[in-house]
């Protein structure tokens, strides 16, 4: 889990739930939230999605 990425650190989404759409895919941090809920923009293939703290992971090499 991260919970304070930095802006441009790339990071990988983990859903428990594998069936989830954005499950696995990589992106890039665009927006860093500081508030509660804690939620951060990241930039996926070119869209921003929305994404709780509790599901980036650092982005894993391969």
């Amino acid at each position: 889990m991260l919970a304070n990425p930095k802006l441009g650190q790339k990071v990988q989404i983990n859903y428990k739930n594998k069936t989830m759409p954005l499950q696995g895919k990589r992106g890039e941090v665009q927006i860093v939230g500081k508030g509660k809920p804690r939620n951060h923009g990241i930039k996926i293939d070119g869209t921003l999605y929305v994404i709780p703290c509790g599901n980036l992971i650092k982005q894993t090499e391969g």
